[in-house]
């Protein structure tokens, strides 16, 4: 993060955006989630791509590449930023071809309408992914900044000269070379045993197939596209202390750093939570489209931005764009925190295009948003987190063998109640829990006599039969039926009559029903 940040803006600039970014991401959930390392990977590579803006060597390319690759190995959604370093290489291809010496042509070639029909393929793909949820506010932040991505790549390559398609191709070719080389060195290494015992078809479904069930079960719609006002007044103060002069300036600091400093010393509860946070989820949708306005205007105005400076800007925009869209389809605000620190690069980048902000007033409005994660968003928890402020009541100590954990109260009595229902009744070690308590197995230590997890991956044609067959054929003697399922929904009803009869003597704990059979 720093050495990203600080190609952006000073040494203690780049310090105070890590301090920003930290606060607004890993202590608000710091459990080992996959998406924590999607974005560590993410801000990996953008190093690696940053450094060869410097270098030119291909061995940072390579390195970018293995960063997509293990993040893809982590969560299918590393695709995203693979997709953005490829917008990138095509940008980086368009600027070397427009600097380099030699003959040009204005007549179009098969490159040119080749990438014309790649980028509206990108932007139909990236449609078809919220087309499930098609509203505004989804299109907003998921659709939009990648068009006005595509539509920087298209404006750049429609009003500058070029040179032939075949050397055009060749030189993309050697930029995505090493960068493809190094994606597929570790989704390679973690295929092979796959391929080697006939199973990539398992692969495959696991991988793509199954995933797709999330889109109609485990979601969470965005907040209304009006909330996106609220964070209009800080981006327009922003760019036009940028942009204008310098008693427009003097006015916009007079304004902003007074209403901050007073809002810092409030309470950050009930509204003012409310508007904070939605202040900070535009950002994204607004800062790529700035970003890109900023990167055409100058493409217009003969260069105003240097090429190496373009290319950084474009670079970190286009990985926190499509990075972005690890919050679709469970756009839980938890999810926002999972791209904040892209988010402030971002921020950082455009500032840098934008010109010079005053220094009191950069200082005012991060030191605002860094003091209110701490005050208001780190003591908190995810069930809460951009709704309201409640300080997390995870406070009792999960007295379990397999336990250790800062439980709520509540919970700490039922799991404890939960597992000595159990293992009192429990033989050979198996039980079967659903829907969706996977939880239950590993603090009661029991095998779970299926491959389910969450019980909406299943194949639901013929479920019910196969279920009964496992729970004879293991001897399973007790099953817990879990009444408030996250996603998943209640076990069909003739599967439930089957288990009362099978199983005759219940006990409620909590929300979960532990039924039995001597």
């Amino acid at each position: 993060m720093y050495y990203v940040a600080a190609q952006f803006t000073s040494p203690l600039g780049a310090g105070a955006a890590v301090m920003l970014s930290v606060v607004w991401s890993v202590p608000n959930y710091s459990a080992a989630v996959p998406s924590w390392y999607n974005l560590f990977l993410a801000v990996f590579g953008i190093a690696a791509l940053l450094r060869y803006l410097d270098t030119r060597q291909a061995r940072w390319l390579f390195a970018a590449g293995m960063c997509g690759g293990l993040s893809c190995l982590v969560k299918i959604v590393g695709l995203y930023y693979v997709a953005a370093v490829l917008l990138f290489l095509v940008f980086r291809e368009q600027c070397v071809s427009a600097a380099s010496p030699g003959e040009r042509r204005q007549a179009r070639g098969a490159y040119s309408w080749a990438l014309v029909v790649a980028l509206l393929g990108f932007v139909a793909l990236l449609g078809a992914l919220v087309r499930s949820r098609w509203d505004a506010a989804d299109v907003a932040h998921f659709v939009v900044p990648g068009a006005a991505l595509a539509a920087v790549l298209l404006r750049s390559e429609w009003t500058q000269p070029r040179g032939p398609s075949r050397e055009r191709f060749g030189a993309l070719g050697r930029l995505v070379a090493p960068f493809a080389l190094g994606v597929a060195v570790p989704v390679a290494w973690f295929a092979a045993p796959y391929i080697l015992s006939g199973s990539l078809a398992d692969l495959w479904r696991g991988v793509f197939v199954l995933p797709t069930r999330r889109l109609s079960v485990a979601t969470m719609p965005l907040w209304g596209l009006g909330t996106t006002v609220a964070a209009l007044p800080l981006v327009a103060a922003l760019a036009t202390a940028a942009r204008g002069s310098a008693p427009t300036r003097r006015i916009v600091a007079w304004l902003v750093v007074p209403a901050l400093t007073l809002l810092s010393a409030a309470s950050f509860e009930g509204d003012v939570y409310l508007a904070v946070w939605r202040s900070v989820r535009p950002l994204i949708p607004l800062l790529v489209l700035g970003g890109a306005l900023l990167l055409g205007s100058s493409a217009r105005a003969g260069e105003q931005l240097a090429p190496l400076r373009r290319q950084q800007v474009l670079l970190v925009l286009s990985v926190t764009a499509l990075c972005g869209l690890v919050q679709f389809p469970f756009s839980a605000p938890i999810y926002f925190c999972y791209v904040a620190p892209l988010v402030v690069l971002s921020a950082l980048a455009v500032c840098a295009a934008l010109g010079t902000i005053p220094l009191l007033l950069t200082a005012v409005v991060a030191g605002f948003y860094g003091l209110f994660a701490l005050r208001a968003v780190n003591p908190g928890f995810i069930y809460n987190m951009g709704i309201r402020y409640q300080r997390d009541d995870q406070v009792a100590l999960l007295a379990l063998d397999r336990g250790g954990l800062r439980v709520t109260p509540a919970d700490k009595r039922q799991y404890e109640s939960l597992v000595a229902a159990i293992r009192l009744h429990a033989r050979d070690g198996v039980v079967y829990a659903t829907p969706d308590c996977p939880e239950v197995y590993f603090l009661a230590g029991q095998h779970n006599p299926t491959r389910t997890i969450f019980d909406f991956f299943d194949d639901p044609v013929g479920r019910t039969g196969r279920l009964m067959r496992v729970i004879e054929e293991r001897h399973v003697n007790v099953v817990i039926l879990n009444r408030d399922p996250s996603f998943s929904r209640p076990p069909a009803p003739a599967f439930e009559t089957w288990l009362a009869a099978r199983f005759p003597h219940a006990m409620p704990i909590g929300r979960f029903d532990v039924r039995w059979a001597e």
